[in-house]
């Protein structure tokens, strides 16, 4: 038989019997779905993730205080005072695989300007910590080593709150309020958007150092030349790691910690933190979706199952087409390409089940979901490869039927 004979018989036969093939494939249609939502919700994740270890910026560690102890209670990571501006001088100048030492304090506070007031992280730093995230601004400019020596009061603001301060106008050479002190706004960041924590890195004011330690955060504390954090930026990805065992071992001669006792600060690297986050979102994505392949799984064996009553009810339609000269390889290839086309249709049609529940995820739930065209492939592929294997059995049973057998059923 010519092939293209029996591909138009495979068609037919599929239309004769339209809800049995609907039946068959709707095992696969529910697989593929659901793998390539799993998927695309996975990649769109992981997108994200990368999106946002780019936004730390590159090469970081993460200097902060211990942990406070109140009457023997040990109280959470960074409540003790005992990191210093002092401290970031010292690693800046004693360790070479470190390029900027940018100490930062930071503390929830309500900005004012006219009637709006919006609560934010404000953060006095130093020139460099831009640099060191590589923080660019969107508008005006950020401010300079000499305003912060001179304790200025500017400051320069992230999109969110320039969004909620400033909804109509400029926000520019505008005046916002911290308590009784005003900052004039000499710049507006690019965005970040959202950290690998879920923060708006954007809903930020950063002001200088000087500024905050003595208008705005430090004269309440008991030390007002302590720091929360110092974020270090190393020459290189490689030399992080030597950069984070120099950084013990300076603070720990400089707080004069002796063998034996605990340090009294913590070093992180943060692109590390967020690439761990990552692995473990891959790990759970991977059960899930294997899960989710299990259906796929089923979808084939009920494949399978039809086809293999398809040639049980079938049989004198066999047996006729043998008997007028069919041979047992064209029977074989009929019934192998009724499953593969059962498969790849369920597939198709998976896919654009798979692909609007995306849609609606991320419409109703604001996921980040990348369906690609690549995924479009592989599952198709995997149809392909369902319907050829779960395709051979029914296939096989039916080329091996005699004619006069399959008739004498019938």
């Amino acid at each position: 038989m010519r092939p293209l004979s029996y591909r138009l018989f495979v068609v037919r036969a599929l239309r004769a019997h339209l809800m049995r093939s609907i039946l068959a494939m709707i095992g696969i249609i529910i697989g593929i779905a659901a793998v390539s939502t799993v998927v695309a919700l996975a990649e769109g994740a992981r997108a994200e993730v990368s999106k946002q270890i780019a936004s730390l910026g590159s090469n970081l560690l993460l200097v902060q205080p211990g942990a406070q102890e109140t009457r023997g209670v040990r109280r959470r990571a960074g409540t003790s005072l005992s990191l210093t501006s002092a401290d970031a001088v010292a690693i800046a100048r004693e360790i070479p695989e470190v390029l900027i030492a940018a100490p930062f304090v930071g503390e929830q506070e309500t900005v004012t300007h006219g009637n709006a007031n919006w609560s934010t992280l404000v953060a006095g730093v130093t020139s460099n910590f831009f640099e060191a995230r590589a923080w660019t601004p969107a508008e005006g400019q950020l401010f300079r080593a000499v305003q912060v020596a001179s304790a200025a009061k500017v400051a320069v603001i992230g999109k969110t709150l320039a969004r909620e301060l400033f909804p109509n106008s400029d926000a520019l050479r505008q005046f916002v309020r911290i308590g009784r002190t005003s900052y004039a706004v000499i710049g507006v960041l690019a965005g970040k958007g959202q950290d690998f924590t879920g923060r708006d890195q954007d809903d930020v004011m950063f002001i200088p150092l000087s500024s905050a330690k003595y208008f705005t955060i430090g004269r309440a504390r008991a030390n007002p030349d302590a720091v929360d954090t110092i974020l270090v930026k190393t020459a290189s990805a490689d030399s992080t790691e030597d950069a984070e065992s120099w950084i013990g071992r300076v603070l720990r001669q400089r707080h004069r910690i002796i063998a034996g006792k605990a340090d009294d600060f913590s070093v992180q690297n943060l692109v590390q933190v967020a690439q761990t986050q990552d692995r473990t979102n891959g790990q759970i994505t991977l059960l899930v979706s294997a899960l989710a392949g299990i259906s796929l799984l089923v979808g084939g064996i009920g494949v399978m199952n039809i086809m293999l009553i398809a040639v049980s009810e079938r049989t004198n339609e066999i047996g006729i087409r043998l008997v007028v000269g069919a041979c047992p390889a064209d029977i074989r290839k009929q019934f192998l390409l009724e499953a593969v086309l059962l498969c790849i249709v369920g597939g198709l049609l998976g896919l654009a089940a798979g692909y609007a529940a995306t849609r609606v995820i991320a419409w109703a739930l604001g996921w980040p979901v990348n369906f690609d065209m690549a995924m479009a492939l592989i599952a198709l592929g995997c149809s392909t490869v369902l319907g050829i294997a779960f395709g051979l059995l029914p296939a096989e049973r039916a080329a091996r039927l005699h004619p006069s057998v399959a008739l004498r059923r019938s």
